[in-house]
């Protein structure tokens, strides 16, 4: 009985401690209404992604002070003490011994620098990781607006075909209709429904990618604000702008870093085979010491390792063989920098001519249509395969227009991510 007590409490203290954390993790509350501008911010401090990277940079920053030492290790004292049976008698010897080992042929030099190449490619990888959280919160908190838009245009359309669907059956109640065309109102209102279904449980979904990359719970309320109005991006000359991006991107000079780091951890390693010297000195005292007839010895001295049965040959192919792939890593990188590059621009361009033809005008006039092709079907101009394809051209103009938006999002934030945060996709007042 008091184990199920105990079990109980400590079920019970653990709750309060969990209780507890979870509060003090929620003190800092995110903005509401979120911005664009927010949600950069946000994401800046909080996502995950970034955390881990500027933990890193501790660890490694870490590593640098601990390569940044004057010796290998610390002095070290020997101390010792013996007995000296004699025919006169026993007496006692004692003697101390301090030792430090130095480093050899600049050891200490290349060890503090591939340390500190390694840091510089940390802070390089998380500048360029900040870079890529932000375009990719960019793209999510825009995908929210689109989605939202979505909703909007979606709800529209059930709305519209539930009038005609209303009419049309009042019609075939009067006598003056016909089922074919009660029939197809009826179709057009459930396929307009459906979309409508599709279109809210994409803003769902848009809106857990972006709590997702904020590190906000995912069941919490998150109320955005913003609008979709994309500035047409200033691109430079297409070889101008390959340069600067790869000048740009912080994971191309991370790659740069590492590949003097490696050069640094191959030099260390060709060098290991030269041993460090460890210098000492000792006072001894023998048979009681000079006081007592004994003797007081004082010398010192040098030792080093004799390389023979260990002399560094995997050490110095394992540095030569991470060498290479620093050099292959920072090649393909740079080449898939261009590629990113070249492929961001073309879809950017056909991205933002679609969104230019399919604009908020031509959905209008598509709803415009299906109502005029509704008041020709009220007059009895037009039957029902009138109704169908207006009602057809509606949904399709609809899906149109939002891929069209969604695309110039996609487009727009790959370009960000491309060239490092260098060229941004603006959300205000379009031209």
């Amino acid at each position: 009985m008091s184990f199920c007590r105990s079990t109980a409490g400590a079920t019970v203290f653990g709750a309060c401690l969990l209780l507890l954390a979870v509060r003090a993790g929620a003190v800092v509350q995110i903005p509401q209404p979120l911005t664009l501008d927010a949600a950069l911010a946000w994401a800046d401090e909080y996502n995950p992604a970034v955390r881990a990277a500027a933990i890193r940079i501790r660890r490694l920053g870490g590593e640098a002070v601990h390569a940044d030492v004057a010796v290998p290790s610390n002095p070290r004292v020997e101390l010792e003490a013996g007995r000296r049976d004699q025919p006169g008698g026993a007496d006692t010897d004692i003697g101390i011994r301090i030792s430090q080992t130095f480093w050899i042929a600049g050891q200490a030099g290349l060890r503090s620098a591939a340390a500190d190449q390694s840091l510089a490619a940390a802070q390089a990888d998380h500048a360029y990781l900040t870079a890529t959280v932000a375009a990719r919160t960019r793209a999510a908190f825009l995908s929210v607006l689109v989605a939202e838009q979505a909703v909007t245009t979606a709800e529209r359309v059930v709305d519209t075909n539930r009038q005609l669907d209303d009419y049309a059956r009042r019609r075939l109640d009067a006598g003056a209709g016909t089922r074919i065309e009660t029939n197809a109102a009826r179709l057009g209102l459930q396929r307009a429904r459906a979309f409508a279904a599709a279109a809210h449980d994409a803003a769902t979904q848009a809106r857990l990618r972006l709590k997702n990359l904020l590190a906000i719970d995912p069941a919490r309320h998150l109320s955005i604000e913003g609008q979709l109005a994309f500035r047409r991006l200033e691109l430079p000359d297409q070889a101008r702008l390959l340069d600067r991006a790869v000048q740009q991107r912080g994971d191309l000079q991370a790659a740069a870093a590492r590949i003097v780091a490696a050069r640094k951890q191959l030099a260390l390693a060709e060098r290991q085979i030269i041993p460090n010297l460890t210098v000492f000195g000792f006072y001894r005292e023998e048979a009681g010491g000079r006081s007592a007839g004994g003797a007081d010895i004082t010398g010192g001295g040098i030792g080093f390792e004799l390389p023979l049965l260990h002399r560094y040959e995997g050490e110095r192919q394992i540095a030569d063989a991470d060498l290479a792939e620093a050099q292959l890593d920072a090649a393909n990188l740079q080449r898939e920098v261009r590629l990113q590059v070249l492929s961001g621009l073309s879809a950017y361009r056909a991205a933002r001519e679609r969104a230019d033809v399919l604009s908020d005008a031509v959905l209008d006039a598509a709803q415009s249509t299906l109502e005029l092709t509704r008041r020709s079907f009220a007059a009895g101009k037009v039957g029902a395969p009138a109704i169908t394809s207006a009602q057809n051209n509606l949904i399709d103009i609809r899906r149109d227009y939002l891929d069209a938006l969604a695309s110039l999002v996609r487009a727009g934030t790959d370009l960000e991510r491309a060239t490092g945060g260098l060229i941004v996709m603006a959300n205000g007042q379009g031209e």
